[in-house]
């Protein structure tokens, strides 16, 4: 039971280790990707309504305002903690909208630092799990 609990433990910390790309190479490998993919970026989400996101380093996000929905988020500047928070705040000039230039996100440790929405770029399903899993290609291709 003993070395089941290690084993487990040592897989969680490999996992946790093998997406630790410096702030500099998310912007550069989330910058490369909007390129490729010639994301063209929107003013806004109509309907906003978070439903989950997760940190691509501390200038980009992805959010999905339902499973199925996702968005790039580029920030303005480095939001810095944004690679560690567990929960993110939005602040909205509307209710029912997120609106890049005008609206923020920030994290709970650091609610009185807003980090300004520069784009939102709309994602396909593809897209969104292939810059989720960038820091473990990123990785590999290191490791060669």
């Amino acid at each position: 039971m003993k070395t089941l609990m290690i084993l487990m433990l040592t897989g969680l910390l490999a996992s946790c280790a093998g997406n630790n790309l410096s702030n500099a190479q998310w912007q550069s490998e989330v910058s490369k990707q909007v390129r490729q993919w010639q994301l063209q970026p929107v003013k806004r989400i109509t309907t906003f309504n978070l439903d989950s996101w997760a940190s691509l380093g501390e200038n980009y996000l992805i959010i999905r305002t339902t499973p199925f929905k996702p968005y790039l988020i580029e920030l303005a500047s480095r939001c810095s903690g944004l690679s560690f928070a567990n929960a993110l705040l939005t602040e909205q000039s509307m209710s029912s909208s997120l609106s890049a230039k005008f609206d923020s996100v920030a994290t709970p440790d650091n609610p009185d630092i807003p980090c300004r929405i520069s784009k939102i770029y709309p994602l396909t399903q593809a897209q969104d799990t292939s810059l989720r899993q960038l820091g473990r290609r990123v990785e590999a291709d290191t490791a060669r």
